[in-house]
């Protein structure tokens, strides 16, 4: 009985704390409730003042003031405050110490480090940014990664050369931490490597090559899982085949265009450099060029592309519809024959991701320049009519042969959207891709996934369907 008295009473102390602990957590949970109750419910400011300096007194290092510091950083004055008020938060609330024993209040340090680290992108305080990357998580450098270089070489007209050094610290500290990367909305659970790191390497890859650092890029690509490294980006895959050829690489740039040929992931350049490869051969592999692209083309992506296109094959109707072009030229949808197949491509000229699907568009005129059943028009839509807008667009990307034509109002609006609305249903996004046959709606697609030869590819499949019918 003594024994077991003894074990009693050592099972009492050994529970008493953690039974305190809880019992403080609760409390604070409870406080915490009732101050933002009083806050923003209740609308009792002098409530919430007290409750606020009960919590700080009993809590100084506890989850309210956690989050109490991280927000506070912005009613900062100026930029100086700012980074002041920062720099503070991680000093008294370090995130290594929530990794150790992580709550549920991650999404403060997510939500954090995110803004400050824009921040400091933005200003082009670097060397603090350098400092602070060491405590960011995966997906905190990747948000940075994402908003930051990714954004400029995908979208912006600014000289790589400019952000090349602090882009690849990003990708440095991101490759370091790929592995392990905690949910900061789930309790710091460690969630596995999502593949995403590929993608990124093939962003950073242009960014290197174009910045005059050919060895750099090839070693940035190189990286890369080599089972998905030219299924990525489209444009990485060609700064990867030019790296190669500047450092005189020739044979391994062949391999690597093949590669890239293999998953559709060519750009207009690298189909172009196809072409050439294929005319150099003194034994040509296939009676001719489109033979030869086809026959290196992977089982899998053949697969993924019918899979692709056949989620997207309908048969519907249609408003007959009359529009105007660029030109002037009324283009009306009754004078369509049986056989003819016409690819409506709906865009704007404030859409980046419809004007960069105009290069897949191109190659997809271009293969069907010589029959007369396939017709390709690009309307403008939710657009206003800017011809000479849109002529600069043409004109800068060499665009030719392809039709814009003007989408007009519907009844009582001033949306610049009524064939697009005839057409495409339950939606607003673009690019949209729209193939008519007979009168009928036969495909519908909605997005650009970043390949312009995918895309051609996509359209083509799309028609050599309609065709077979």
């Amino acid at each position: 009985m003594k024994k077991i008295a003894v074990l009693a009473l050592l099972l009492v102390w050994a529970v008493c704390p953690l039974m305190a602990q809880n019992g403080e957590e609760a409390t604070e949970e409870k406080l915490s409730a009732e101050y933002y109750s009083a806050l923003f419910a209740e609308k009792d400011s002098a409530k919430a003042e007290i409750l606020k300096a009960e919590l700080l007194g009993k809590y100084p290092k506890g989850a309210f003031a956690r989050r109490l510091s991280a927000e506070s950083v912005n009613s900062a004055t100026d930029s100086a405050e700012y980074m002041a008020r920062c720099d503070a938060f991680r000093r008294d609330f370090p995130i290594s110490e929530w990794l150790a024993s992580p709550d549920g209040s991650g999404f403060v340090y997510m939500n954090f480090y995110r803004s400050y680290s824009q921040f400091l992108y933005q200003k082009g305080v670097w060397d603090k940014l350098r400092q602070v990357m060491p405590e960011m998580t995966y997906s905190m450098l990747a948000d940075l990664y994402s908003h930051g270089p990714m954004y400029l070489i995908m979208k912006a007209p600014v000289d790589p050369k400019e952000y090349v050094d602090i882009s690849e610290d990003i990708i440095r500290n991101m490759w370091a931490k790929k592995d392990c990367n905690p949910d900061m909305y789930n309790g710091g659970k460690i969630m596995p490597a999502d593949g995403s790191m590929n993608y990124y390497l093939a962003v950073e890859t242009e960014i290197l090559q174009r910045s005059g650092r050919p060895s750099e890029a090839v070693e940035c690509m190189d990286r890369a899982d080599s089972a998905v490294r030219y299924n990525q980006y489209a444009d990485g895959n060609e700064s990867y085949i030019k790296a190669l050829e500047e450092l005189g690489r020739h044979g391994d740039a062949v391999t690597a265009l093949l590669g890239a040929t293999a998953v559709g992931r060519l750009t207009p350049e690298l189909f172009s450099m196809l072409r050439n490869h294929y005319t150099s051969l003194d034994e040509k592999p296939a009676g001719t060029f489109d033979a030869y692209y086809e026959s290196l083309k992977t089982e899998t992506a053949r697969e993924n592309l019918r899979n692709d296109v056949m989620a997207g094959m309908i048969d519907e109707p249609y408003e007959s519809f009359s529009l105007t072009s660029i030109g002037g030229k009324k283009i009306k949808s009754d004078g369509f024959g049986p056989n003819d197949i016409v690819v409506l491509d709906f865009w704007a000229t404030w859409c980046a991701p419809c004007i960069a699907a105009l290069e897949g568009m191109q190659l997809a005129v271009d293969k069907y320049a010589d029959d007369r059943d396939v017709h390709f028009f690009f309307i403008c839509t939710q657009d206003e009519p800017d011809r000479k807008r849109v002529r600069n667009i043409w004109k800068r990307g060499g665009y030719r042969d392809m039709t814009v034509l003007f989408d007009e109002n519907r009844e009582g609006s001033e949306g610049h959207d009524k064939v697009y609305r005839s057409i495409v249903k339950g939606t607003s996004g673009i690019p949209q891709k729209a193939v008519l046959k007979d009168g009928r709606i036969r495909y519908i697609a909605e997005g650009y996934g970043g390949s312009p030869s995918g895309l051609m590819d996509e359209i083509s499949a799309v028609i050599e369907i309609l065709k077979a019918e």
